[in-house]
Formats: structure tokens, sequence, C-alpha cells
């Protein structure tokens, strides 16, 4: 029995590290600049792109009558961490922008997962949501360019 644990013992360390690893690098993904797929209003048909920069999360927004001008429509701070098996990006110091209105309903200050991501897309989730009452949000995002 005693031989049988020191042969599992190791095994079971080596599972949690790469698993901790996991998230670990699911965090290096997210910097840089990632476009929100924004089913929420469709009759919102302006573009967003969350750029996740040091620290500071920089919402720009794009018009479709003038794509060449963007506006900063929100600016925040974002801590990153690794929890076990997630890996975690906590949004504070959230502005926004008094010429753009939109930016309140997609963001507020608090603990989201980050349940996938990748080279191309992002999901990230969260209940701590202003207005959600507790509900289970989710924003996508594929990767700006």
């Amino acid at each position: 029995m005693n031989f049988l644990l020191k042969k599992i013992a190791p095994l079971f360390f080596l599972g949690i590290l790469l698993i901790s690893s996991c998230a670990q690098t699911n965090i290096s993904k997210l910097e840089g600049s990632w476009k929100l797929v924004w089913i929420n209003d469709l009759a919102d048909t302006d573009i967003y792109v969350w750029q996740f920069e040091a620290g500071e999360l920089t919402i720009i927004r794009y018009q479709p009558s003038s794509p060449n001008t963007p506006e900063i429509a929100a600016r925040a701070q974002y801590k990153t961490s690794s929890e076990f098996l997630d890996a975690k990006v906590t949004i504070s110091g959230f502005l926004q922008s008094g010429a753009t209105g939109d930016a309140n309903a997609m963001l507020s200050n608090g603990a989201w997962t980050i349940d996938k991501i990748n080279n191309e897309y992002m999901r990230l989730s969260t209940t701590d949501q202003e207005g959600s009452g507790g509900s289970y949000v989710i924003r996508e995002f594929e990767r700006a360019q």
C-alpha cells in the first residue's frame, strides 16, 4: 500500500501542475485586441474592440458611418490570476467616456473567468455583471487584427 502511494502521489502532483500551467497559458493569450461579438443589442451596429495591454483595458468603438474615426468608449484596469483550473481577469476602475454610452452595458467591475481562449477566439463569463441579478453573463470575442 505504501509503495502504491509513493507511485501515485508524484503523478497526482504532476497532473495538478499541468492543469495550473494551462490556466497560466490562457492568461498569457489575453494581451492584445479583441473584437466583441455583441449580440445583446441587435440595433447597435457599432464595432467594439477591447484592448488588453499592461494592466489597462481600453474599449474602442468604431461606428459604421465613420469607421476611420474610432472613439474611446471606456477604460478600466485589469489583473489576471489563476485559480486551480480557472484563469481569471478582474476588472476595476471602469470609467465610461461621456460621449459613448453603450460600453456600460457590456462591462462592469468584477471577476471574469476566461472560459475559452486561443489565437482567434475568447469567451469571458461572470456573475458579477451589474444589473444581472447574479445571472451568468458571457462576452465572446474574435481576435482583432
